[in-house]
Formats: C-alpha cells, structure tokens, sequence
C-alpha cells in the first residue's frame, strides 16, 4: 500500500518513515529542501523511501503531489513544531500549520485515487494550559500562545473540511513526543548537549535551568508513531480526534536526572529566571483512554530508557 508522509524529514517523520517501512509500506516522504542525510533513518530506509520537495503553502505543489502520488493513507506532519518559532514567525506559522493542512485536505478530495485515511498530527497544545487533571478529547480547545492557536486552527480545519469534502480525516493530538532526533531546541536534547559538553570538560560544569518542577506527559517517540499508524487503521467515524499520550505526568527534574545519570556527572544545577515561561501550567497530562479503547495502543517504551537512548543519540550523532 502507498502512503504519503509529509514532513517526513523531521523528528517525528522519520521514525514514522521508519515504522511504515518495516511493516510493509511503500512510502513517500515529503521534505521541504532536501532528503534527509542525518537523523535517525539509516541509509537503507532513506534509500528504501521516495523522497519528493514539497512546501505545504503552495496548494498547486500539493495538488500536484497527491495527484502523482496517488496515497491510499496520508500522515500530515508537516508544519511548524517549536512553540516559540511560531511565537517568533506567528503569521508563517499559520500559514503553514492551519491553510497548508486545508490545502491537503482539498487535494486529497480532488485525487483520482481513493484515500482509506488522512491523519493530521495535531498537538495537545490546542487545549491550552492544564486543567488540574488529564485532558480528554472532549476538553475545550482554549489555546494560551500562538504555537496553540495555530494548532487548533489545524485541528478544526482539518476535521471540518473533511466532513465537508467527504475525506477521512482523523486528528490525532500529540503530547510531548521525545527520543533520539529531537532538535536540540527542545528540553530533553537540550540536556543531553550541555551535559555532553560538561562530561567532555568543554564546559564548566553547571547547568542553569527553568522550573524544573512543571510535569508534562511525554512519551517515547517511538510509541507515538505507533499510535499514528494504528489511528491510521481504524474503520470508525471520521472526524475526531484521539489524545495520543500516556496519561501519566512526569517532572522536567526527573529527565534531567536521568541524563545526568546517563552521562554520569553531576554538576551545579542553578535555576535561571531567564528559562522560566511566565504562567507555565504546572502539570499537563493527557486521557488516552479513546485511543486504547479503539486500538489497544498503549506507550510501552520506558520513559528512563528513551532518555539514555537520546543521549546516546546525541553523543554519537554529531549532534552535540
């Protein structure tokens, strides 16, 4: 079966990439400047996918490539991932995160193939900051920055056009995904860099932090992506959305503790004004019952070992 993955480049995308190929898939990637040459897909699976140019903005490219392509099921990843580059490049953003998926959606209803299923990787952050308990699906989306906004405006768009243009479409709305990959912009690789820098006596050895206290409901990458594929199976109703998380709220101070395990230091921690977000929620954790009630899916992966597998990523990656 083809499936189209966009976005296919990133952090998510490429484990995606990874898992559609080993279960069988013929895969096409989409990128917006060249095939990924690092990361976390090795040479056979880089060469084992088809890789085309693709800028979600240009709803003629994307008309064009679904059209090519003819995709049986499509993961929308494409879009932008960093809350603060879309509190930085607001109108981009949205331009990217919420017409670039409308235009998806009205290129699959025009495709002379028929799509079995289009799932949009939507984002927890549409419900906004935490309600004291876990989020379900049927949590109002009540955005608190513009990343939120833009991804709630992707989530509504996608599932109402769907339901108007007669395609299947399925949200699915990530909580912190993380693993071998991630952008170094991101806490958890974040750590793992400086930490590196301290074990190899390039830096000194302190680390300035932000609240370490707020807990967030992460779960390894590679779980995720196999929640998206198994969304991707299902014959229900479209247009919904499914919470994909553990639904368990885990401290910023414990992945730090885990990589300074891992790298076997133990520096000066100090807390930086500087790195802390005004009104951060303190706890954000998810309900994952819908998606284990339609799937059986549950995270397996253990959230210590992500964290060693991504500082052993780092350290060995160039990444550092």
């Amino acid at each position: 079966m083809r499936v189209l993955v966009t976005g296919g480049d990133g952090f998510i995308g490429q484990h995606l990439v990874d898992h559609l190929l080993d279960v069988g898939y013929e895969v096409t990637a989409t990128m917006l400047g060249e095939a990924p040459t690092a990361g976390t897909l090795s040479p056979a699976a880089r060469a084992a996918a088809e890789w085309a140019r693709l800028d979600v903005r240009d709803a003629d490219a994307v008309a064009s490539v679904v059209h090519a392509i003819r995709p049986r099921r499509v993961f929308h990843l494409a879009g932008f991932s960093s809350g603060a580059e879309a509190g930085r490049r607001s109108r981009e953003a949205l331009a990217v995160n919420g017409a670039g998926t409308l235009s998806l959606v009205e290129a699959i209803a025009r495709a002379p193939a028929d799509v079995q299923a289009v799932v949009v990787a939507g984002s927890a952050d549409a419900y906004g900051g935490g309600r004291g308990g876990p989020m379900g699906e049927r949590t109002p989306l009540r955005p608190t920055s513009v990343y939120g906004a833009t991804k709630a405006a992707q989530d509504v768009l996608a599932r109402g056009a769907g339901a108007a243009l007669d395609v299947r479409v399925v949200v699915a709305r990530l909580f912190p995904l993380v693993g071998p990959g991630q952008r170094p912009a991101f806490v958890l690789p974040s750590f793992c860099r400086r930490a590196l820098a301290i074990r190899r006596g390039t830096a000194e050895p302190r680390l300035a932090v932000g609240n370490l206290d707020v807990a967030r409901d992460f779960t390894d990458v590679r779980d995720g992506v196999r929640a998206l594929a198994g969304i991707a199976d299902l014959d229900e109703t479209p247009h919904v959305a499914y919470n994909v998380c553990s639904g368990i709220a885990t401290k910023i101070r414990r992945l730090l503790e885990w990589v300074l395990e891992r790298a076997e230091i133990e520096p000066e921690i100090v807390r930086d004004p500087a790195l802390v977000r005004p009104g951060e929620p303190e706890v954000v954790v998810g309900d994952p019952t819908r998606l284990r009630a339609a799937t059986g899916w549950r995270a397996a992966r253990d959230l210590r070992a992500c964290v060693h597998a991504t500082m052993d990523w780092v350290a060995t990656s160039g990444a550092a």
